[in-house]
């Protein structure tokens, strides 16, 4: 049976993956390339591996534990797990997106790119610091996540106003602009479980 330093190790792992499927997401959105769906969808495989890892690991060790704090603390970490899971899903689903934008030979707006890339990088931002406070086993370093909240709601409601009258105008075709506005909507999601995590990191003792 694993201990939990060689679990901790596990999650810090997925979390690697899912920026590095996040990041080729980006990549295949901006350059257009299959072979990039492809490389990122690997990821996700190993995201889901890992996951399945993890979990059974952190069942077992729990099932030996009799504290009620580490009980816990093994509880938070399975919610980080499922997390960083569901964040592999939501790149899936700007993937699928992604694959049909190349098909139809979509184009979007500079201003409608440059909307995608503000929110993805505050998001890629923040897996970082997540990352780095799992590889570090110090999970204080995500209390800068928290501090640094971006109002995404706000954010993304304007996004979308602005793309819904490009649409209006013309600028972009309606199956363009619901296919856009799917990726913002999934990328926001992505944002919201990464500060899921950060708040069950910062309750883990």
């Amino acid at each position: 049976m694993k201990g939990m330093p060689e679990i901790k190790i596990e999650i810090a792992e997925m979390s690697k993956n899912a920026l590095e499927m996040l990041e080729l997401t980006h990549r295949a959105f901006m350059e257009h390339d299959v072979d990039l769906i492809a490389a990122a969808l690997e990821r996700e495989n190993r995201i889901n591996d890992l996951e399945k890892e993890a979990t059974n690991d952190l069942v077992l060790w729990g099932r030996g534990c009799m504290e009620k704090e580490e009980k816990l603390k093994i509880a938070l970490y399975a919610d980080v797990v499922g997390d960083l899971e569901l964040i592999g899903d939501y790149c899936k689903d700007i993937l699928e997106r992604v694959q049909m934008k190349i098909e139809e030979k979509l184009l979007f707006s500079e201003d409608a790119v440059a909307d995608y890339n503000k929110l993805y990088g505050i998001t890629v931002i923040a897996l970082k610091e997540i990352i780095s406070a799992l590889e570090k086993d110090d999970l204080s370093l995500v209390k800068m996540v928290m501090k640094n909240q971006e109002h995404i709601d706000t954010m993304v409601d304007e996004m979308r106003s602005r793309h819904n009258q490009r649409m209006i105008e013309g600028v972009c075709t309606p199956l363009g602009c619901n296919m856009f506005l799917n990726i913002l909507d999934f990328t926001a999601a992505i944002y919201y479980h990464v500060k899921k995590i950060s708040r069950s990191l910062l309750k883990i003792k």
